[in-house]
């Protein structure tokens, strides 16, 4: 886990970047590409897929299974899934790690739907 204390933009919000995969490891930024290499190498520096959600800082954070969470009154933004390696950081393709693996496309567009859906839940 890597968190500083310059990581959040003066709107109050932030970059959240997530590694996959059990004993993961997280980083906030106030840009993505920052997040995202925080948390590669805090997670070994070993190809990773790392997906990145921009939200309010004090309302977004990492849950016990390496999802994240937030307040439904201030739904984050997903930015993508990235292949990360030391030399470079792409949007996750199939194959990238399997078959089964969501393509970055397929990711935000499975994220976008179910923050709408958690976001319309009653109390």
């Amino acid at each position: 886990m890597s968190e500083t204390s310059n990581h959040v933009l003066p709107n109050g919000y932030t970059f959240l970047a997530v590694t996959s995969g059990f004993y993961g490891s997280w980083a906030k930024a106030t840009d993505p590409v920052t997040a995202i290499r925080n948390a590669y190498r805090d997670a070994g520096g070993k190809k990773n897929a790392i997906y990145v959600i921009y939200g309010k800082n004090e309302e977004l954070n990492v849950s016990d299974f390496g999802g994240y969470n937030w307040q439904r009154e201030t739904p984050p933004t997903p930015i993508g899934i990235f292949t990360v390696t030391d030399r470079s950081i792409k949007p996750v393709a199939k194959g990238d790690f399997n078959e089964d693996h969501d393509d970055c496309l397929e990711w935000m567009t499975d994220q976008i739907k179910d923050i709408e859906e958690w976001s319309k839940v009653e109390d």
